[in-house]
């Protein structure tokens, strides 16, 4: 896909999804989570539309492909998404999922929201990967980093929301399992977190990259084991499952890099 493809398709997810959030929740039902999707959404619509612009002016091309300004305009939506993907998944916002109040578990409530606020995020760190990888400054471990980072979050804040509910209406076992899943979240997110941090100052040693990925992998091993089963809390679709199964192929990629980069192979190779 082109530079100028990604960013219309960018621009397209993030239409869907403003579309989605000002047509399914009415004005005076608006809380701050459902405000900042619109906000954010906007400001990504924004900016997208704008670069799309400049692609098709040459003038313009040749002072923004490729260069500082780009990247920023990349980066800026990011920031937001990241934050926003995690409160639109979160069952508590009542607008992307809810809780199924005979089983507390979650169920999708408007299909737009929920999958196109990822669609848009994944569209979102593919366009920063591209603007990067031809820059001296380029490391792909951060985006993987990044997304391990997003998904923990979301299986960290999916599961503390919907414990509560799932503790009163089911058994001791899936109860069990949900908090597991909120210690699986908040260990990931925060050995992500330092990562991205390392990786973005350029100081990760390829040991540490081993050691936290092998961490993460066998975290969300567990939790695929446990969390999806049929006594776990990530039996249906929702936010949860799709965490879950997001975190155990990032940790893996970042577990295959980090061999990788100790032992040598073509994987650490940028595409």
């Amino acid at each position: 896909m082109s530079r100028f493809q990604a960013w219309f398709v960018h621009m397209l997810l993030s239409l869907s999804v403003l579309c989605a959030t000002l047509d399914y929740i009415p004005r005076k039902a608006r809380d701050e989570k459902a405000n900042y999707a619109i906000i954010a959404s906007s400001i990504s619509l924004g900016l997208s539309f704008l670069t799309v612009l400049g692609h098709l002016i040459v003038p313009v091309r040749k002072k923004l492909v490729g260069t500082l300004v780009e990247m920023m305009l990349a980066i800026i939506p990011l920031s937001l998404w990241v934050v926003g993907t995690i409160l639109i998944q979160n069952p508590e916002s009542w607008f992307a999922s809810t809780v199924n109040t005979e089983t507390g578990f979650e169920e999708i409530q408007y299909a737009n929201i929920f999958f196109f606020s990822w669609a848009v995020l994944f569209s979102n760190l593919y366009l920063v990967s591209a603007i990067f990888v031809n820059s001296s400054f380029y490391n792909p471990d951060l985006t993987i980093w990044v997304l391990l980072f997003a998904v923990s979050a979301t299986l960290c804040g999916s599961s503390a929301t919907l414990k509560s509910d799932i503790c009163a209406l089911d058994d001791i076992k899936t109860c069990r399992r949900t908090t597991l899943g909120i210690a699986i979240g908040a260990t990931v997110t925060a050995l992500s977190g330092i990562s991205v941090l390392l990786t973005g100052l350029d100081k990760m040693l390829s040991t540490v990259h081993l050691f936290i990925a092998f961490i993460c992998l066998g975290l969300y091993i567990c939790g695929v084991i446990f969390l999806t089963s049929a006594s776990g809390p990530a039996v249906t679709m929702g936010s949860i499952y799709f965490a879950t199964w997001g975190g155990a192929w990032f940790s893996t990629y970042a577990f295959a890099r980090g061999l990788a980069e100790m032992f040598g192979s073509s994987l650490v190779q940028p595409q």
